[in-house]
This record gives C-alpha cells, sequence and structure tokens, in this order.
C-alpha cells in the first residue's frame, strides 16, 4: 500500500516505509530501475529512503514482510509513505532436496534473526533450541570428544554416531571415518539459517539420515559487491574467539573468505566429590579457514572451487588424555539452468584428515592414571554427485546419482602399567554408490503428494586386524571377508492444505544406517569403560510413520505445528555391556534387534507485537528396546541417553531502535547412561540470556551468559559423575558492513 504525504512535483523520490501498526521499518531493501539500470538503498533508523530519479520500478523488500512493488511517475506526488503487509507465515527451505514450504513437512528452521540473539556460540548449542536434538552425550562440542558428536533426533540412538546427516554449503559434515559431526567446522558468523528435517530421511540423503536431516546454509551475497561480518568475544574459563567473513565481487567473479579460531580453557568435567589429582579442565582450541572462489555466467551458471583447512586439539579432562584432528578438504562445483532443461549441479570433493588420540586407566580414587592406548587414525575420502531438478506443470521433479569411497585405519600403541605391550593396525575401504528420485506433485489445488525413493549399494573391503605382541614378536592377523550391503528406501508423503491458514499431513518413510569403519574397525576408551569394534556389524534400517498438522495466523503472528510418529529401529547399533568389573567395564558394539522410539512433538511461535517474539516446542518419546534375542533380558528397557520430555523456549524483545534482550530455556527430563539402564543421569532445567546495543547501523555490542543459574546438571557416568559446565559469561563485539 502507498500514499502521498504531501503534493507537488520533485526531481527525487523518496519516501517512509512503515508496517501495518505505523512503526518505522529500518534496514528495508528499496531498489528503483529504470532505463535498464537498478539503483539500491537500505531505509535509515527512521525507515526513511531517497532517490536522485523521477520515474521507475520501485520494489521495497524486508523480513517478514510481502515484497511491495510500484511504478512511479513524474505525476506522483511526493514524498511516499509505503505501508509492508506481513508476509505469509511460511519459511522456503531445501533440506528436502527441492524447494519447498516448510509447512509440508516435520520441518523446524532457525532463521538467521534468531541465530543473531541467541547466547550460544557453536552449531550445536544453536540446535538445542529445537527439542529431540542431542547428541550423544548432554554435553556441548566445545569440551566433549568429537567421537560422543553425532547428531540424533527424536530418540533414535545407540551411540556416538551420527543419525542424522548434517550438511554445510552442501556437503557433509559427517566425519567419513567415524560417522560423527565436527560442528567447530561451522564457523556461526557464516551461517543463514538451519533447517531440520525430522523423520527419516535416507530417501534424500542415504547412510546417515536415520532420524533426520540438518541442512545448515550459508550466508550469501544479496546483490552486495562487498559484505563483510566479524564477531570477537571473551568469556569466562579463559575462553576467547574471532571470526570473520568476507564476501566480494567483481564483475563475474566472486571470492569469500570465512575464518574462524576458537580457545577455551574449560572446565573440570568430573563433579567435585569424585575428583583426584590425575583430574584437570577439558579444554579446546581450534582454526577455521574456509574459502572459495567462483565464476558466473549468467544469472544461473556458475563454477566452483571451494576449501576448508581445519585444525583442533582437545584435552580430554586428565592429564594423560588429549585428542588432535587435522583435516583438509578440497570441493568443485558447477551449476547450470535453462528454462527448457531444469537446473542441474555437479559436485565433487576430496578429503583427508588425521586423528589423533591417547587413552589411559584410572584408579578408583583418580589420583593414579597409566597410559593405556595411544591411537592414530589417518582416513581419507573422495566423493562425487549429479543433480537435477525441473518443475513440469504440476510436477517438482528431481534426481541425483552419487558416489563416495572411504579409506581409513586405526594404529594403535597398547600398554600396560606405562610400558609399550602390543602394536595393532585395524580398518578397512568402504565405497557407496546410489540413485534418488523424487516427485513433488500437487495433484490438486489443496493436495500435494511427495514420492521419493533411493537405492544404495555399498561394498566394504580390504578389512584387516593385526596385533604385534612387543615382548616376543609374535603376530596375530584376521582378514574379513568382503561384504556388500543393498539398501532402498522409499518415502511418500501427503499434504492437504485445509485453508492458507491450516495443513494436515501423514507420511511413511523407510531409512538405514551402514556402520561406520569407526565401529567395524576401531576400539576407544572413556574413563574406566572400553567399547570393542565389531566387523560384523550389519545396517540399521528403519520404520517412520508419522501424521500431522499445522495452523498459522497473521497480524499478531502465530504458528503452532504439532505430529505424533512411530520410529522401528531393526539390527540398532548400541553398546552393549559384555562384563563388568569395579576397575573396568567392558562394552561391545552390537546389532540388538529392534527398538521402538514412539512420540509426540509440538512447535509455537507466537510474535504479540513487532518487538515481542515467542517460541516454544515440546517432546515426548517413549524409546525402548523392543526386541532382543540373544538377550531377552533387556528387552522393555530404555535406550541409552534419550529422555522422555524435553521442552525450550526463546523469547526476544526489541528495546527502542538500539536494545534488544533474548533468553533461551531447556528442560530434560531424566535418562540412562546405559543399557541396562543403572546408571541414572538426573532431569535438569537450564537457561541462556542475551542483552544487545547497536552502537549504529554497522556495529553491535553484546553481553551473554550460558547457564544463568550454574546448574551443573549430569552429562555422563563412565561410571564417575560428569557434569555440565558452570555459568559462563560472554562480553563481544559484531561488525557488519555491506557495499552494493
Amino acid at each position: 500500500m502507498l500514499f502521498a504525504a504531501a503534493s507537488g512535483n520533485s526531481q527525487t523520490i523518496s519516501g517512509t516505509v512503515i508496517d501495518v501498526r505505523g512503526a518505522v521499518v529500518s534496514g528495508a531493501e528499496v531498489a528503483l530501475e529504470s532505463g535498464g539500470k537498478a539503483d539500491r538503498t537500505t531505509t535509515a533508523a527512521d525507515g526513511t529512503f531517497s532517490f536522485t530519479a523521477t520515474t521507475g520500478r520501485l520494489t521495497v523488500t524486508a523480513t517478514g514482510f510481502k515484497t511491495y512493488t510500484s511504478e512511479i511517475s513524474r505525476e506522483d506526488p511526493g514524498p511516499l509513505v509505503i505501508i509492508l503487509q506481513p508476509a505469509p507465515v511460511t519459511v522456503t527451505v531445501s533440506v528436502t532436496r527441492s524447494e519447498e514450504d516448510q509447512l509440508n513437512a516435520s520441518v523446524a528452521v532457525i532463521t538467521v534473526e534468531s541465530l543473531g540473539v541467541t547466547a550460544a556460540r557453536t552449531a550445536d548449542d544453536t540446535l538445542r533450541q529445537l527439542p529431540g536434538f542431542q547428541l550423544f552425550r548432554r554435553s556441548s562440542s566445545r569440551t566433549t570428544n568429537p567421537t560422543t558428536q553425532g547428531a540424533n533426533l527424536r530418540g533414535v540412538s545407540g551411540s556416538g554416531a551420527s543419525r542424522a546427516s548434517v550438511l554445510f554449503d552442501g556437503l557433509s559434515l559427517n566425519d567419513a571415518f567415524g560417522g560423527w559431526t565436527y560442528w567447530s567446522r561451522v564457523p556461526m558468523i557464516a551461517v543463514e539459517q538451519i533447517e531440520v528435517f525430522r523423520g527419516g530421511a535416507s530417501s534424500f540423503y542415504g547412510s546417515g539420515g536415520l532420524s533426520g536431516a540438518i541442512n545448515i546454509v550459508p550466508v550469501k551475497r544479496s546483490g552486495e559487491k562487498f559484505l563483510f561480518k566479524a564477531e570477537t568475544s571473551a568469556a569466562s574459563q579463559n575462553t576467547g574467539d574471532l571470526s570473520a567473513l568476507l564476501l566480494a565481487s567483481r564483475g563475474r567473479w566472486q571470492v569469500d573468505l570465512i575464518g574462524d579460531v576458537f580457545r577455551t580453557g574449560g572446565y573440570i568435567p568430573v563433579e567435585e566429590s569424585s575428583r583426584g589429582s590425575v583430574d584437570t579442565p577439558a579444554a579446546s582450541r581450534h582454526r577455521n579457514l574456509l574459502f572459495k572462489l567462483e565464476r558466473n555466467f549468467g544469472d544461473s551458471n556458475r563454477v566452483f572451487v571451494r576449501g576448508n583447512l581445519f585444525r583442533e586439539r582437545r584435552d580430554n579432562g586428565t592429564r594423560l588424555t588429549d585428542n588432535q584432528t587435522n583435516f583438509r578438504q578440497l570441493a568443485f562445483g558447477a551449476d547450470a539452468a535453462s528454462k527448457r532443461y531444469g537446473e542441474v549441479q555437479i559436485r565433487a570433493f576430496g578429503e583427508r584428515q588425521v586423528y589423533d588420540q591417547t587413552f589411559s586407566a584410572i584408579s578408583a580414587d583418580r589420583n593414579t592414571e597409566t597410559l593405556s592406548r595411544l591411537q592414530r587414525v589417518p582416513s581419507n575420502a573422495v566423493g562425487a554427485s549429479i543433480f537435477w531438478r525441473k518443475r513440469l506443470l504440476t510436477h517438482s521433479l528431481a534426481a541425483s546419482a552419487e558416489m563416495l569411497r572411504t579409506r581409513g585405519f586405526s594404529d594403535e600403541v597398547g600398554y600396560t602399567a606405562g610400558i609399550a605391550t602390543s602394536v595393532s593396525l585395524s580398518g578397512g575401504e568402504a565405497r557407496d554408490l546410489s540413485l534418488f528420485i523424487q516427485d513433488n506433485w500437487k495433484a490438486l489445488p489443496k493436495f500435494t503428494l511427495n514420492l521419493s525413493a533411493r537405492i544404495d549399494a555399498r561394498r566394504n573391503s580390504d578389512g584387516i586386524a593385526t596385533t604385534r605382541i612387543v615382548a616376543n614378536g609374535n603376530v596375530t592377523e584376521t582378514r574379513f571377508a568382503d561384504r556388500r550391503d543393498t539398501s532402498f528406501s522409499p518415502r511418500i508423503a501427503a499434504v492437504y492444505d485445509i485453508s492458507d491458514a491450516a495443513a494436515i499431513y501423514a507420511s511413511y518413510a523407510r531409512s538405514f544406517r551402514a556402520p561406520s569403519l569407526n565401529e567395524l574397525y576401531r576400539g576407544f576408551r572413556v574413563g574406566n569403560i572400553l567399547t570393542d569394534a565389531n566387523a560384523f556389524l550389519t545396517p540399521e534400517r528403519a520404520n517412520t510413520f508419522e501424521a500431522g498438522g499445522s495452523y498459522s495466523l497473521t497480524n499478531p503472528t502465530l504458528i503452532l505445528r504439532a505430529s505424533v510418529y512411530s520410529t522401528r529401529v531393526n539390527d540398532p547399533v548400541v553398546s552393549i555391556t559384555t562384563s563388568s568389573t569395579p576397575t573396568l567395564i567392558t562394552r561391545q558394539r552390537r546389532n540388538v534387534g529392534s527398538t521402538l522410539s514412539r512420540g509426540f512433538e509440538a512447535d509455537m511461535q507466537y510474535w504479540p507485537t513487532a518487538k515481542l517474539k515467542l517460541n516454544a516446542g515440546y517432546l515426548f518419546v517413549d524409546a525402548k528396546i523392543s526386541s532382543f534375542p540373544a538377550e531377552p533380558a533387556l528387552v522393555g528397557n530404555f535406550l541409552p541417553q534419550v529422555a522422555r520430555h524435553n521442552f525450550t523456549a526463546q523469547a526476544r524483545y526489541d528495546i527502542g531502535r538500539r536494545w534488544n534482550v533474548s533468553t533461551q530455556l531447556r528442560a530434560s527430563s531424566s535418562q540412562f547412561e546405559d543399557d541396562r539402564n543403572t546408571l541414572l543421569l538426573r532431569k535438569y532445567f537450564t537457561a541462556d540470556a542475551r542483552v544487545a546495543h547497536k552502537i549504529s547501523n554497522a556495529v553491535e555490542a553484546f553481553f551473554g551468559i550460558e547457564n544463568v543459574f550454574n546448574s551443573r546438571y549430569d552429562i555422563g557416568r563412565t561410571p564417575v559423575r560428569t557434569v555440565a559446565a558452570p555459568r559462563s559469561v560472554r562480553v563481544g563485539l559484531r561488525v557488519n558492513l555491506s557495499k552494493r
């Protein structure tokens, strides 16, 4: 809507942008196209803008509002007042491998607006805003071992390997050898939004998508020739960080540079009453660099090369335990699009990683520690894919072909009483080939049918385990026969739009996860728990049924979503206790028969005013072992590391034009550490808070507190109880500059 505030001709086009309540809209993008050229600006803090022109097509865009367009002529009076209407409460996502409305599936989106006001620093801590998201244990990726950082959704758990496919800029963050996720490889300054698909996602992403998919979308230029963002902060526990992003273009060339440096002195995770002289802070530090060089050919065609250099070192809470990761990746890509043939994306990448870790044995009083194992795990992976998408009448079609080869070995030196006693090597190779097809069919004006399917063929080869006893030189060697597995992952979903505000859906998905090379060949030790590898593991396979609905309103904004689901996992890989003594608990990864996870989830988004925004989510999940022929006594036990109740809430309030305050709350019921349900992790509640002040349009200062109430809730039992990090206070500065 547009009207004039005064009459008379002018040599400029100027005006003010407001919303339906009369509040000014600052930072809105305003473009004036005339004579084949476009001039762009953004509205000032008071909502005003101006152009040195008298005619043209005026376009105004702003987050949360419908795009406004109007033809301006010499006869139009000025200045103008433009009233923006609220945008439909939908968000377009690509996690389903097609750009679709998020209301059409169980998809949650954390937008850039929410990312900008959270007190959390890492992607995994930010994702805890969603009930049902968890790592293998409750702790943050900042201070835990990488092998426990696999992502799981909706209570589909079992071990540290990720049951959700995690991507950043289209490439997987799941470790090719171990299946866990390196959250530190995601600089939060470079994230535009995070899309979370809950439910079986193997039809889209294959192995790893057993419980869903997480797509982390990077910041992209929006018409700017130059975009620079930087953030630095200092926090408790001797923590500091610096990150920066530069996106620049000249002609048809574009360069992206993203850097991230982080360090924390950490904290002692063992509860105070159990600590001994061996306990030290769990600290971490990393350096991360991403770069991309891109050449555009028209509006939709491009080629690019992208690289990632990542180095991380962690102290794992005792004097003798630490780990280190060195990771390098190089990727190539090409995109092409035409009205006749649709869109084509080609990707290829290669990566190499060396992972080092030490393990120790600790006395019952935690005053004596001896080295038990030195481990080096070199691995490499290469992959390629081609993806096609096209709209055809009422159909949105997509298809892809992918390949991945992963090779890795674990080189170990075993110690007894501080003396090297054995040298061993184990590992192998895995090759994956897959085909994917999807049809999103608008069968009726209010009825959409989504059909997708994927077939994956996997081959494990060169499996070997050798051990040499140092004292006598005796060598034992086991070679494992090559194995082949084929997985078919169909998905069918139906959506019915009751009205513009309400929709219901139902779906069935079949998904799988192949055991990683780490699970097949590499053992490890945490505290006094030893977990053995198992070269005979078979893929986990899941069937998920779900149904749900959504309801939305504008002015004020209200979005409600709810769903029920049931996921049965056959042959899940779980760490099963094989023996237990006061000084050592031994477990082995095994396929345990089947598990059943059933639950209800609900999300609410309510914006009563333009200044106050509220979000809340709840998940109830009943996750149990439903079948285990080898050990029937475990049937009916709760799955390890899965809480029955999860609740989250967020609130943001803008004070004037310069200040905003926000808070994030999380609560969880108790859960068990182990398969036998003897090691209980108690329920918890925690809260974060943040206050920010805009010093100028480009500079913001912020003050954040994580764990406001200093809740030292349980995060693990190994069997010694470990607890969450204490309260942390953080002060920082953020800069955002751009030029069109």
